[in-house]
């Protein structure tokens, strides 16, 4: 029969959709606190390779500040993007080690995320698309014995080098719907003026704000407005870091699409007197 020739056998298009979804790409990324100056790190890529020799693993950033959750979360929405489908992104910035937080698999746009639900996840579940999460809860999958704190290379590492090998993600524990997510400050806009916050400085002394071009980009683009601090004052948007004369301060919106303080040839960061935390107030020219 024709119908018969089209569906092999019952729920054949639900299971050719989950394959499609679970597809790796034999990749795993690792977010973390753990610097480079001991062996967290290397244990860490040692458990994973345990559990599957032929990955690849890739250091996405081993110099999150301790335990800071929202910018481990912040760098993994803007990473994560530029990988295959299929890879499995692993994050321990882990304040809750050993206490009853759970450790789980969130799938999300054919990408899989491993790590503690405390909030890490917040930037990716923000996004468009479907939320699907497991516990970890098989032991079986563990490194024993299991150390109280340092679960990243005794249950994260060996769980997404099994991952990265096939394993399906319900192997690991039962379905859950709920993710523990990070208070995130939001900019607010009042009037003639826009308030956001100084996020974080970069490397090189860009100061990171939560000022986003999607939601305040027309706030700033064809009007004019000012930015000013002692002995210093911003008008205009810049496109590169080099614009103006050098140690002139200006803003831009960088490559993560958020707002940045930046100065020609040097450190914004040592030079506007702003911090993580403090206020960034914009406001329209009358």
């Amino acid at each position: 029969m024709k119908g018969s020739a089209e569906r092999p056998f019952p729920g054949f298009e639900l299971k050719m959709l989950r394959d499609k979804r679970e597809k790796r790409s034999g990749i795993v990324t690792l977010i973390t606190d753990f610097g480079t100056e001991t062996e967290y790190a290397g244990a860490l890529k040692g458990s994973i390779l345990s559990a599957n020799p032929r990955c690849q693993v890739v250091d996405v950033s081993h110099q999150i500040p301790p335990q800071d959750i929202r910018r481990a979360s912040f760098i993994l929405m803007n990473s994560c993007r530029y990988f295959p489908e299929g890879t499995v992104h692993v994050v321990v910035v882990d304040p809750g080690v050993g206490t009853r937080r759970r450790a789980i698999i969130l799938l999300k746009n054919r990408h899989f995320f491993v790590g503690p639900d405390n909030g890490i996840f917040t930037g990716v579940l923000s996004g468009p698309g479907k939320d699907l999460g497991y516990a970890i809860v098989r032991e079986g999958f563990f490194r024993k014995p299991v150390s109280a704190t340092f679960q990243g290379r005794d249950v994260f590492g060996p769980v997404a080098g099994h991952l990265s090998a096939g394993v399906p993600p319900r192997k690991f524990g039962p379905r859950v719907s709920e993710f523990t997510r990070a208070e995130e400050p939001l900019p607010e806009r009042k009037g003639n003026r826009l308030t956001g916050r100084i996020l974080w400085a970069d490397p090189f002394g860009n100061l990171l704000t939560n000022i986003g071009r999607s939601e305040h980009g027309r706030f700033l683009i064809g009007q004019k407005w000012r930015i000013s601090g002692k002995g210093w004052r911003i008008e205009k948007l810049s496109k590169t870091y080099s614009e103006g004369k050098a140690g002139q301060p200006l803003a831009l919106f960088g490559s993560s699409d958020n707002l940045e303080l930046a100065l020609n040839q040097g450190r914004a960061a040592d030079r506007l007197g702003l911090k993580p935390g403090d206020a960034l107030v914009i406001r329209l020219a009358k």
